[in-house]
């Protein structure tokens, strides 16, 4: 008897779907996959609020027990729905240890309770973070910004570094609460010297620019823009106006050039802030190349 050729397509499908050894189907295995991630993401979760925990003297015995059985569970056994089960298990267990530890004799919360959820909520890194954005804000708007370090670097330069840095544990704390509802990389006291490291960078980041100028080479007519107010505008500068002839303008509002083969000009005030900005704010990345650089020296 022969097949109808509308089937072809439904078999071929089936075929896709089915091994021919009768293992899992494609659909079954993605399944799999995705429970077993999700059995990594609750232990990862489980794990740090279990190290929070004993960090605060709570007796979490009990659902460490559970905790390393749902580790086993998973890894040895490859039993994630199993591993699942018992995670949960273990975070009642925790539950039950802080609501032990909730009250005092007053009714009024104990600070091992309160610090628990401080330090999981990462809000300790965000005070942190807000109190050094204040100190270096209170710099910039009280403090006389004519002041210079060393006689060459202005004292703005490492405080919107400092204010940099600040931004930076501030948005890594509340990323961490994002990603996994506990904070990760913001939960030891490394990262108070951030905003101070950034006041160093801050000032070799304005040496460096106040060092460096925006140039395009070329051998026609030189163009050195200093102390002009107003509105300066040049056209045709193919050749020199008149021979070796050298315009000067400083302090210029607005300043327009076309056909000038070479220009130079100091990297202005506005740069320099923004560039101490970024730099503060990635003080974190500076240190890791730093210390990758210092270990292949």
């Amino acid at each position: 008897m022969e097949e109808d050729p509308s089937d072809q397509p439904e078999k071929s499908f089936k075929k896709e779907e089915s091994r021919d050894d009768g293992g899992p189907s494609i659909s079954e295995l993605k399944d799999e996959v995705n429970m077993r991630e999700a059995a990594e993401g609750r232990l990862t979760k489980l794990g740090m609020l279990l190290e929070i925990a004993e960090s605060r003297g709570l007796d979490v015995k009990s659902a460490k027990e559970f905790y390393n059985s749902s580790r086993e569970s998973l890894y040895q056994d490859k039993n994630a729905l199993e591993s699942m089960k018992i995670s949960d298990r273990s975070n009642s267990e925790l539950t039950a240890a802080l609501n032990h530890e909730k009250y005092d004799l007053l009714s009024f919360p104990k600070w091992t309770y309160i610090s628990f959820f401080m330090a999981k909520y990462g809000l300790f890194s965000l005070s942190y973070g807000m109190i050094a954005a204040v100190f270096f804000g209170y710099i910039l708007l009280y403090s006389n910004m004519n002041k210079y370090v060393l006689e060459t670097v202005p004292l703005w330069a490492p405080a919107i570094a400092g204010l940099g840095a600040s931004a930076q544990i501030m948005v890594g704390t509340v990323d961490d609460i994002k990603a996994t509802g506990v904070v990760q990389n913001y939960k030891r006291v490394w990262y108070t010297a951030l905003p101070f490291l950034a006041a160093i960078f801050g000032f070799i980041a304005y040496i460096l620019t106040d060092l460096g100028e925006v140039v395009v080479a070329g051998d026609g007519v030189s163009l050195t823009a200093s102390n002009i107010t107003g509105n300066l505008t040049l056209f045709g500068l193919e050749q020199p106006l008149l021979n070796d002839t050298t315009l000067t303008a400083t302090g210029a509002a607005n300043l327009t050039a076309q056909k000038v083969e070479s220009f130079e000009a100091a990297v202005g005030d506005n740069m320099r802030m923004a560039v101490c900005f970024i730099v503060g704010y990635a003080t974190n990345a500076f240190i890791d190349k730093l210390m990758k650089l210092s270990k292949n020296i």
